[in-house]
């Protein structure tokens, strides 16, 4: 499931620092000229990460994460916007990065579908390009979010997230937002699934990746509270 109203607020539930972490961590790895974004929710990093000097396709299945998106582009920069579903798309060797980041690789529920982003990435780099992205860790699926509940009420809004596990990597996300001064609502269920480091390093060789360095929660060192795992790839020229 995409996306819908939540998207309206999705901004005021996350950390701005993760994004300055982010971009930083991309531009100490990578250099880009032009850059593919899946998944770019409500453009946080694309806006970090963009300069005049490059080309830049940020892109989201979900309309009203764009919608977001597109009220805080400031009509100086030329990041493009376009909806589109990473399962499905081809763009001919045009980028020398693609990111996809934020977990939006979790949403992905079928092997199928993982395996077809990856060969679509691949097939649309350009050689000794770079992708780059993150999953969820089985340690923050199974054990900090397992049986999760966060609930916050004031005067103007009231907030829960509860998360139920499905079985190992596999959890639904259930988000309700009541904001008393426009009397908007929410009530979204989101499903993601993730999988062992070693899963993803073998479809990415199987589709052809080969240069693959794994950074967990941003750091070389894989540690037992890891959160989140980070993947560049590099498609060597052949």
């Amino acid at each position: 499931m995409s996306y819908d109203l939540f998207s309206y607020f999705y901004d005021s539930l996350m950390n701005p620092q993760f994004y300055d972490d982010y971009s930083c961590f991309i531009k100490q790895h990578v250099v880009y000229t032009n850059v593919l974004e899946l998944g770019c929710g409500t453009g946080e990093l694309a806006l970090k990460l963009y300069n005049n000097q490059i080309n830049y396709i940020a892109t989201d299945l979900s309309e009203t994460m764009l919608e977001v998106f597109y009220d805080k582009i400031n009509y100086s920069n030329h990041i493009q916007l376009k909806r589109m579903d990473m399962t499905n798309f081809d763009a001919n060797n045009a980028f020398d990065l693609i990111i996809c980041a934020c977990d939006s690789i979790n949403y992905l529920l079928t092997v199928d579908e993982i395996r077809q982003t990856f060969k679509n990435v691949y097939l649309a780099l350009v050689d000794n390009g770079s992708f780059i992205f993150d999953v969820n860790s089985l340690y923050k699926t199974d054990i900090i979010l397992k049986d999760y509940f966060e609930e916050n009420k004031d005067d103007d809004f009231y907030f829960l997230w509860q998360c139920r596990n499905i079985e190992s990597g596999h959890i639904k996300h259930h988000v309700i937002i009541k904001d008393f001064n426009t009397n908007s609502v929410v009530d979204e269920i989101h499903t993601q699934i993730t999988y062992p480091v070693s899963f993803y390093v073998n479809l990415l060789n199987e589709i052809g990746f080969i240069n693959i360095n794994i950074y967990y929660d941003f750091e070389n060192l894989p540690k037992k509270d890891t959160e989140r795992i980070i993947f560049i790839c590099k498609k060597e020229k052949k």
